[in-house]
């Protein structure tokens, strides 16, 4: 992929830092961050983990589409789209738990509503993995190709690479990539029974940290090839970007740092931009030991002394796992928007084993080129580079 050949025309997020993209931007630069807390949704049976929870009256299933549907809404407002535009669009979705979050629904009441009786199982049958891509098409029109990305941490980023590297190939005229990730008792009490969550805050990268916190999110980007569009110049763009996965283990990276080295490096090649070039970097840094090791290591290895500012956005919102890459994408551009790039939360002691600290201080978000990292469950990567035009 060469540089600068996709626009990033649109975008738009539901965190629990806001209704919008630019409301959670506004709410992170200002430092008006919400701790993790217990949770409220009826579906969650175990209310002793905390976790990022958008606020919301009702359901939360009906929370669910709510949080699509605003994501969507301002992306395609941001974008200017038309119907007919909408209509011929590529829909590429990365969710984990809204492949589950109805299934979990629906059981837990049942179960409300019949006590004293035994559980029923939860029922999966003619739900498959694409459920809520036809749900997103058929609401709005969208008739080009649609595809589900389901692999964890890397769901949406991998979506947002691969719709680039479809633009690039002139297979597709544009790409709408989802993020979509309700919480859910499997998620939360998956990671919990891993000894990967950490109860009292994420900490990325810190000395003490113990693990991630989960939160739940939606975000839509579309993606466009530069020039395809008659509107004004794009003012982001999407400049390349790497897949890998690595086999070393099914749930632990691999810590002296090799495998995330190949990735940055690869991302830099692809976007044929130099690490001295790169103005920060927005990081995976979900706050276990390992990953943060395997990252932070490999940082060092791409750029030696000379480290960019580093931000990761997960102290804030929590790892929105298959949303993160559309998520957080969408949530550093409304940032750059802005013109300051945030601080990281969670962190107050460099780790020797690191040897930096995240940056702790709001920046300038000045023009020119921001790295993007995800390494996630079972050795899976993803790395791109969005240029802020002048």
């Amino acid at each position: 992929m060469s540089k600068g050949t996709i626009d990033i025309r649109g975008w738009g997020a539901v965190t629990t830092l806001g209704w919008s993209a630019r409301e959670s931007a506004k709410n992170l630069l200002s430092g008006n961050v919400r701790p993790a807390d217990f949770c409220t949704s009826s579906h969650l049976t175990n209310r002793d983990l905390k976790a990022f929870e958008v606020s919301y009256t009702g359901n939360p299933l009906k929370k669910s589409w709510a949080m699509l549907d605003s994501a969507l809404t301002e992306a395609f407002s941001r974008a200017g789209l038309t119907a007919s535009e909408i209509a011929e669009s590529c829909l590429l979705v990365g969710t984990t738990g809204g492949l589950f979050i109805r299934n979990e629904y629906e059981f837990t009441e049942i179960v409300r509503q019949n006590p004293g009786k035994e559980s029923p199982p939860i029922a999966c049958r003619n739900r498959g993995p694409g459920e809520v891509a036809d749900a997103i098409a058929q609401k709005y029109g969208i008739g080009g190709l649609i595809m589900t990305f389901s692999m964890a941490c890397v769901s949406s980023s991998h979506a947002l690479v691969v719709a680039a590297q479809l633009l690039h190939q002139k297979k597709i005229r544009r790409a709408i990539v989802v993020g979509f990730e309700p919480l859910l008792n499997l998620t939360l009490q998956g990671f919990a029974s891993l000894l990967l969550y950490d109860q009292e805050q994420c900490r990325p990268f810190c000395a003490n940290r113990s693990g991630m916190q989960l939160g739940e999110a939606a975000a839509a980007v579309i993606l466009e090839e530069n020039g395809s569009s008659k509107k004004s110049k794009a003012a982001y763009r999407f400049a390349g970007g790497y897949l890998f996965n690595d086999n070393n283990s099914l749930t632990s990276a691999g810590v002296d740092g090799e495998m995330a080295k190949n990735v940055i490096g690869q991302t830099l090649t692809a976007a044929q931009i130099s690490p001295a070039e790169i103005m920060a970097i927005k990081a995976h840094g979900t706050g276990t030991r390992d990953n943060d090791l395997s990252e932070g290591r490999g940082l060092v290895k791409v750029f030696g002394d000379n480290l960019p500012p580093i931000v990761s956005l997960k102290g804030a919102i929590g790892h929105t796992l298959g949303a993160a890459g559309a998520v957080e994408t969408a949530l550093w551009i409304s940032c750059l928007e802005e013109g300051m790039l945030p601080r990281s939360f969670g962190f107050t002691q460099i780790d020797p084993e690191l040897g930096f600290a995240p940056s702790q201080v709001n920046i300038p978000a000045l023009a020119g080129a921001y790295l993007c990292t995800f390494f996630g469950f079972g050795g899976t990567c993803t790395s791109y580079i969005i240029i802020k035009n002048p």
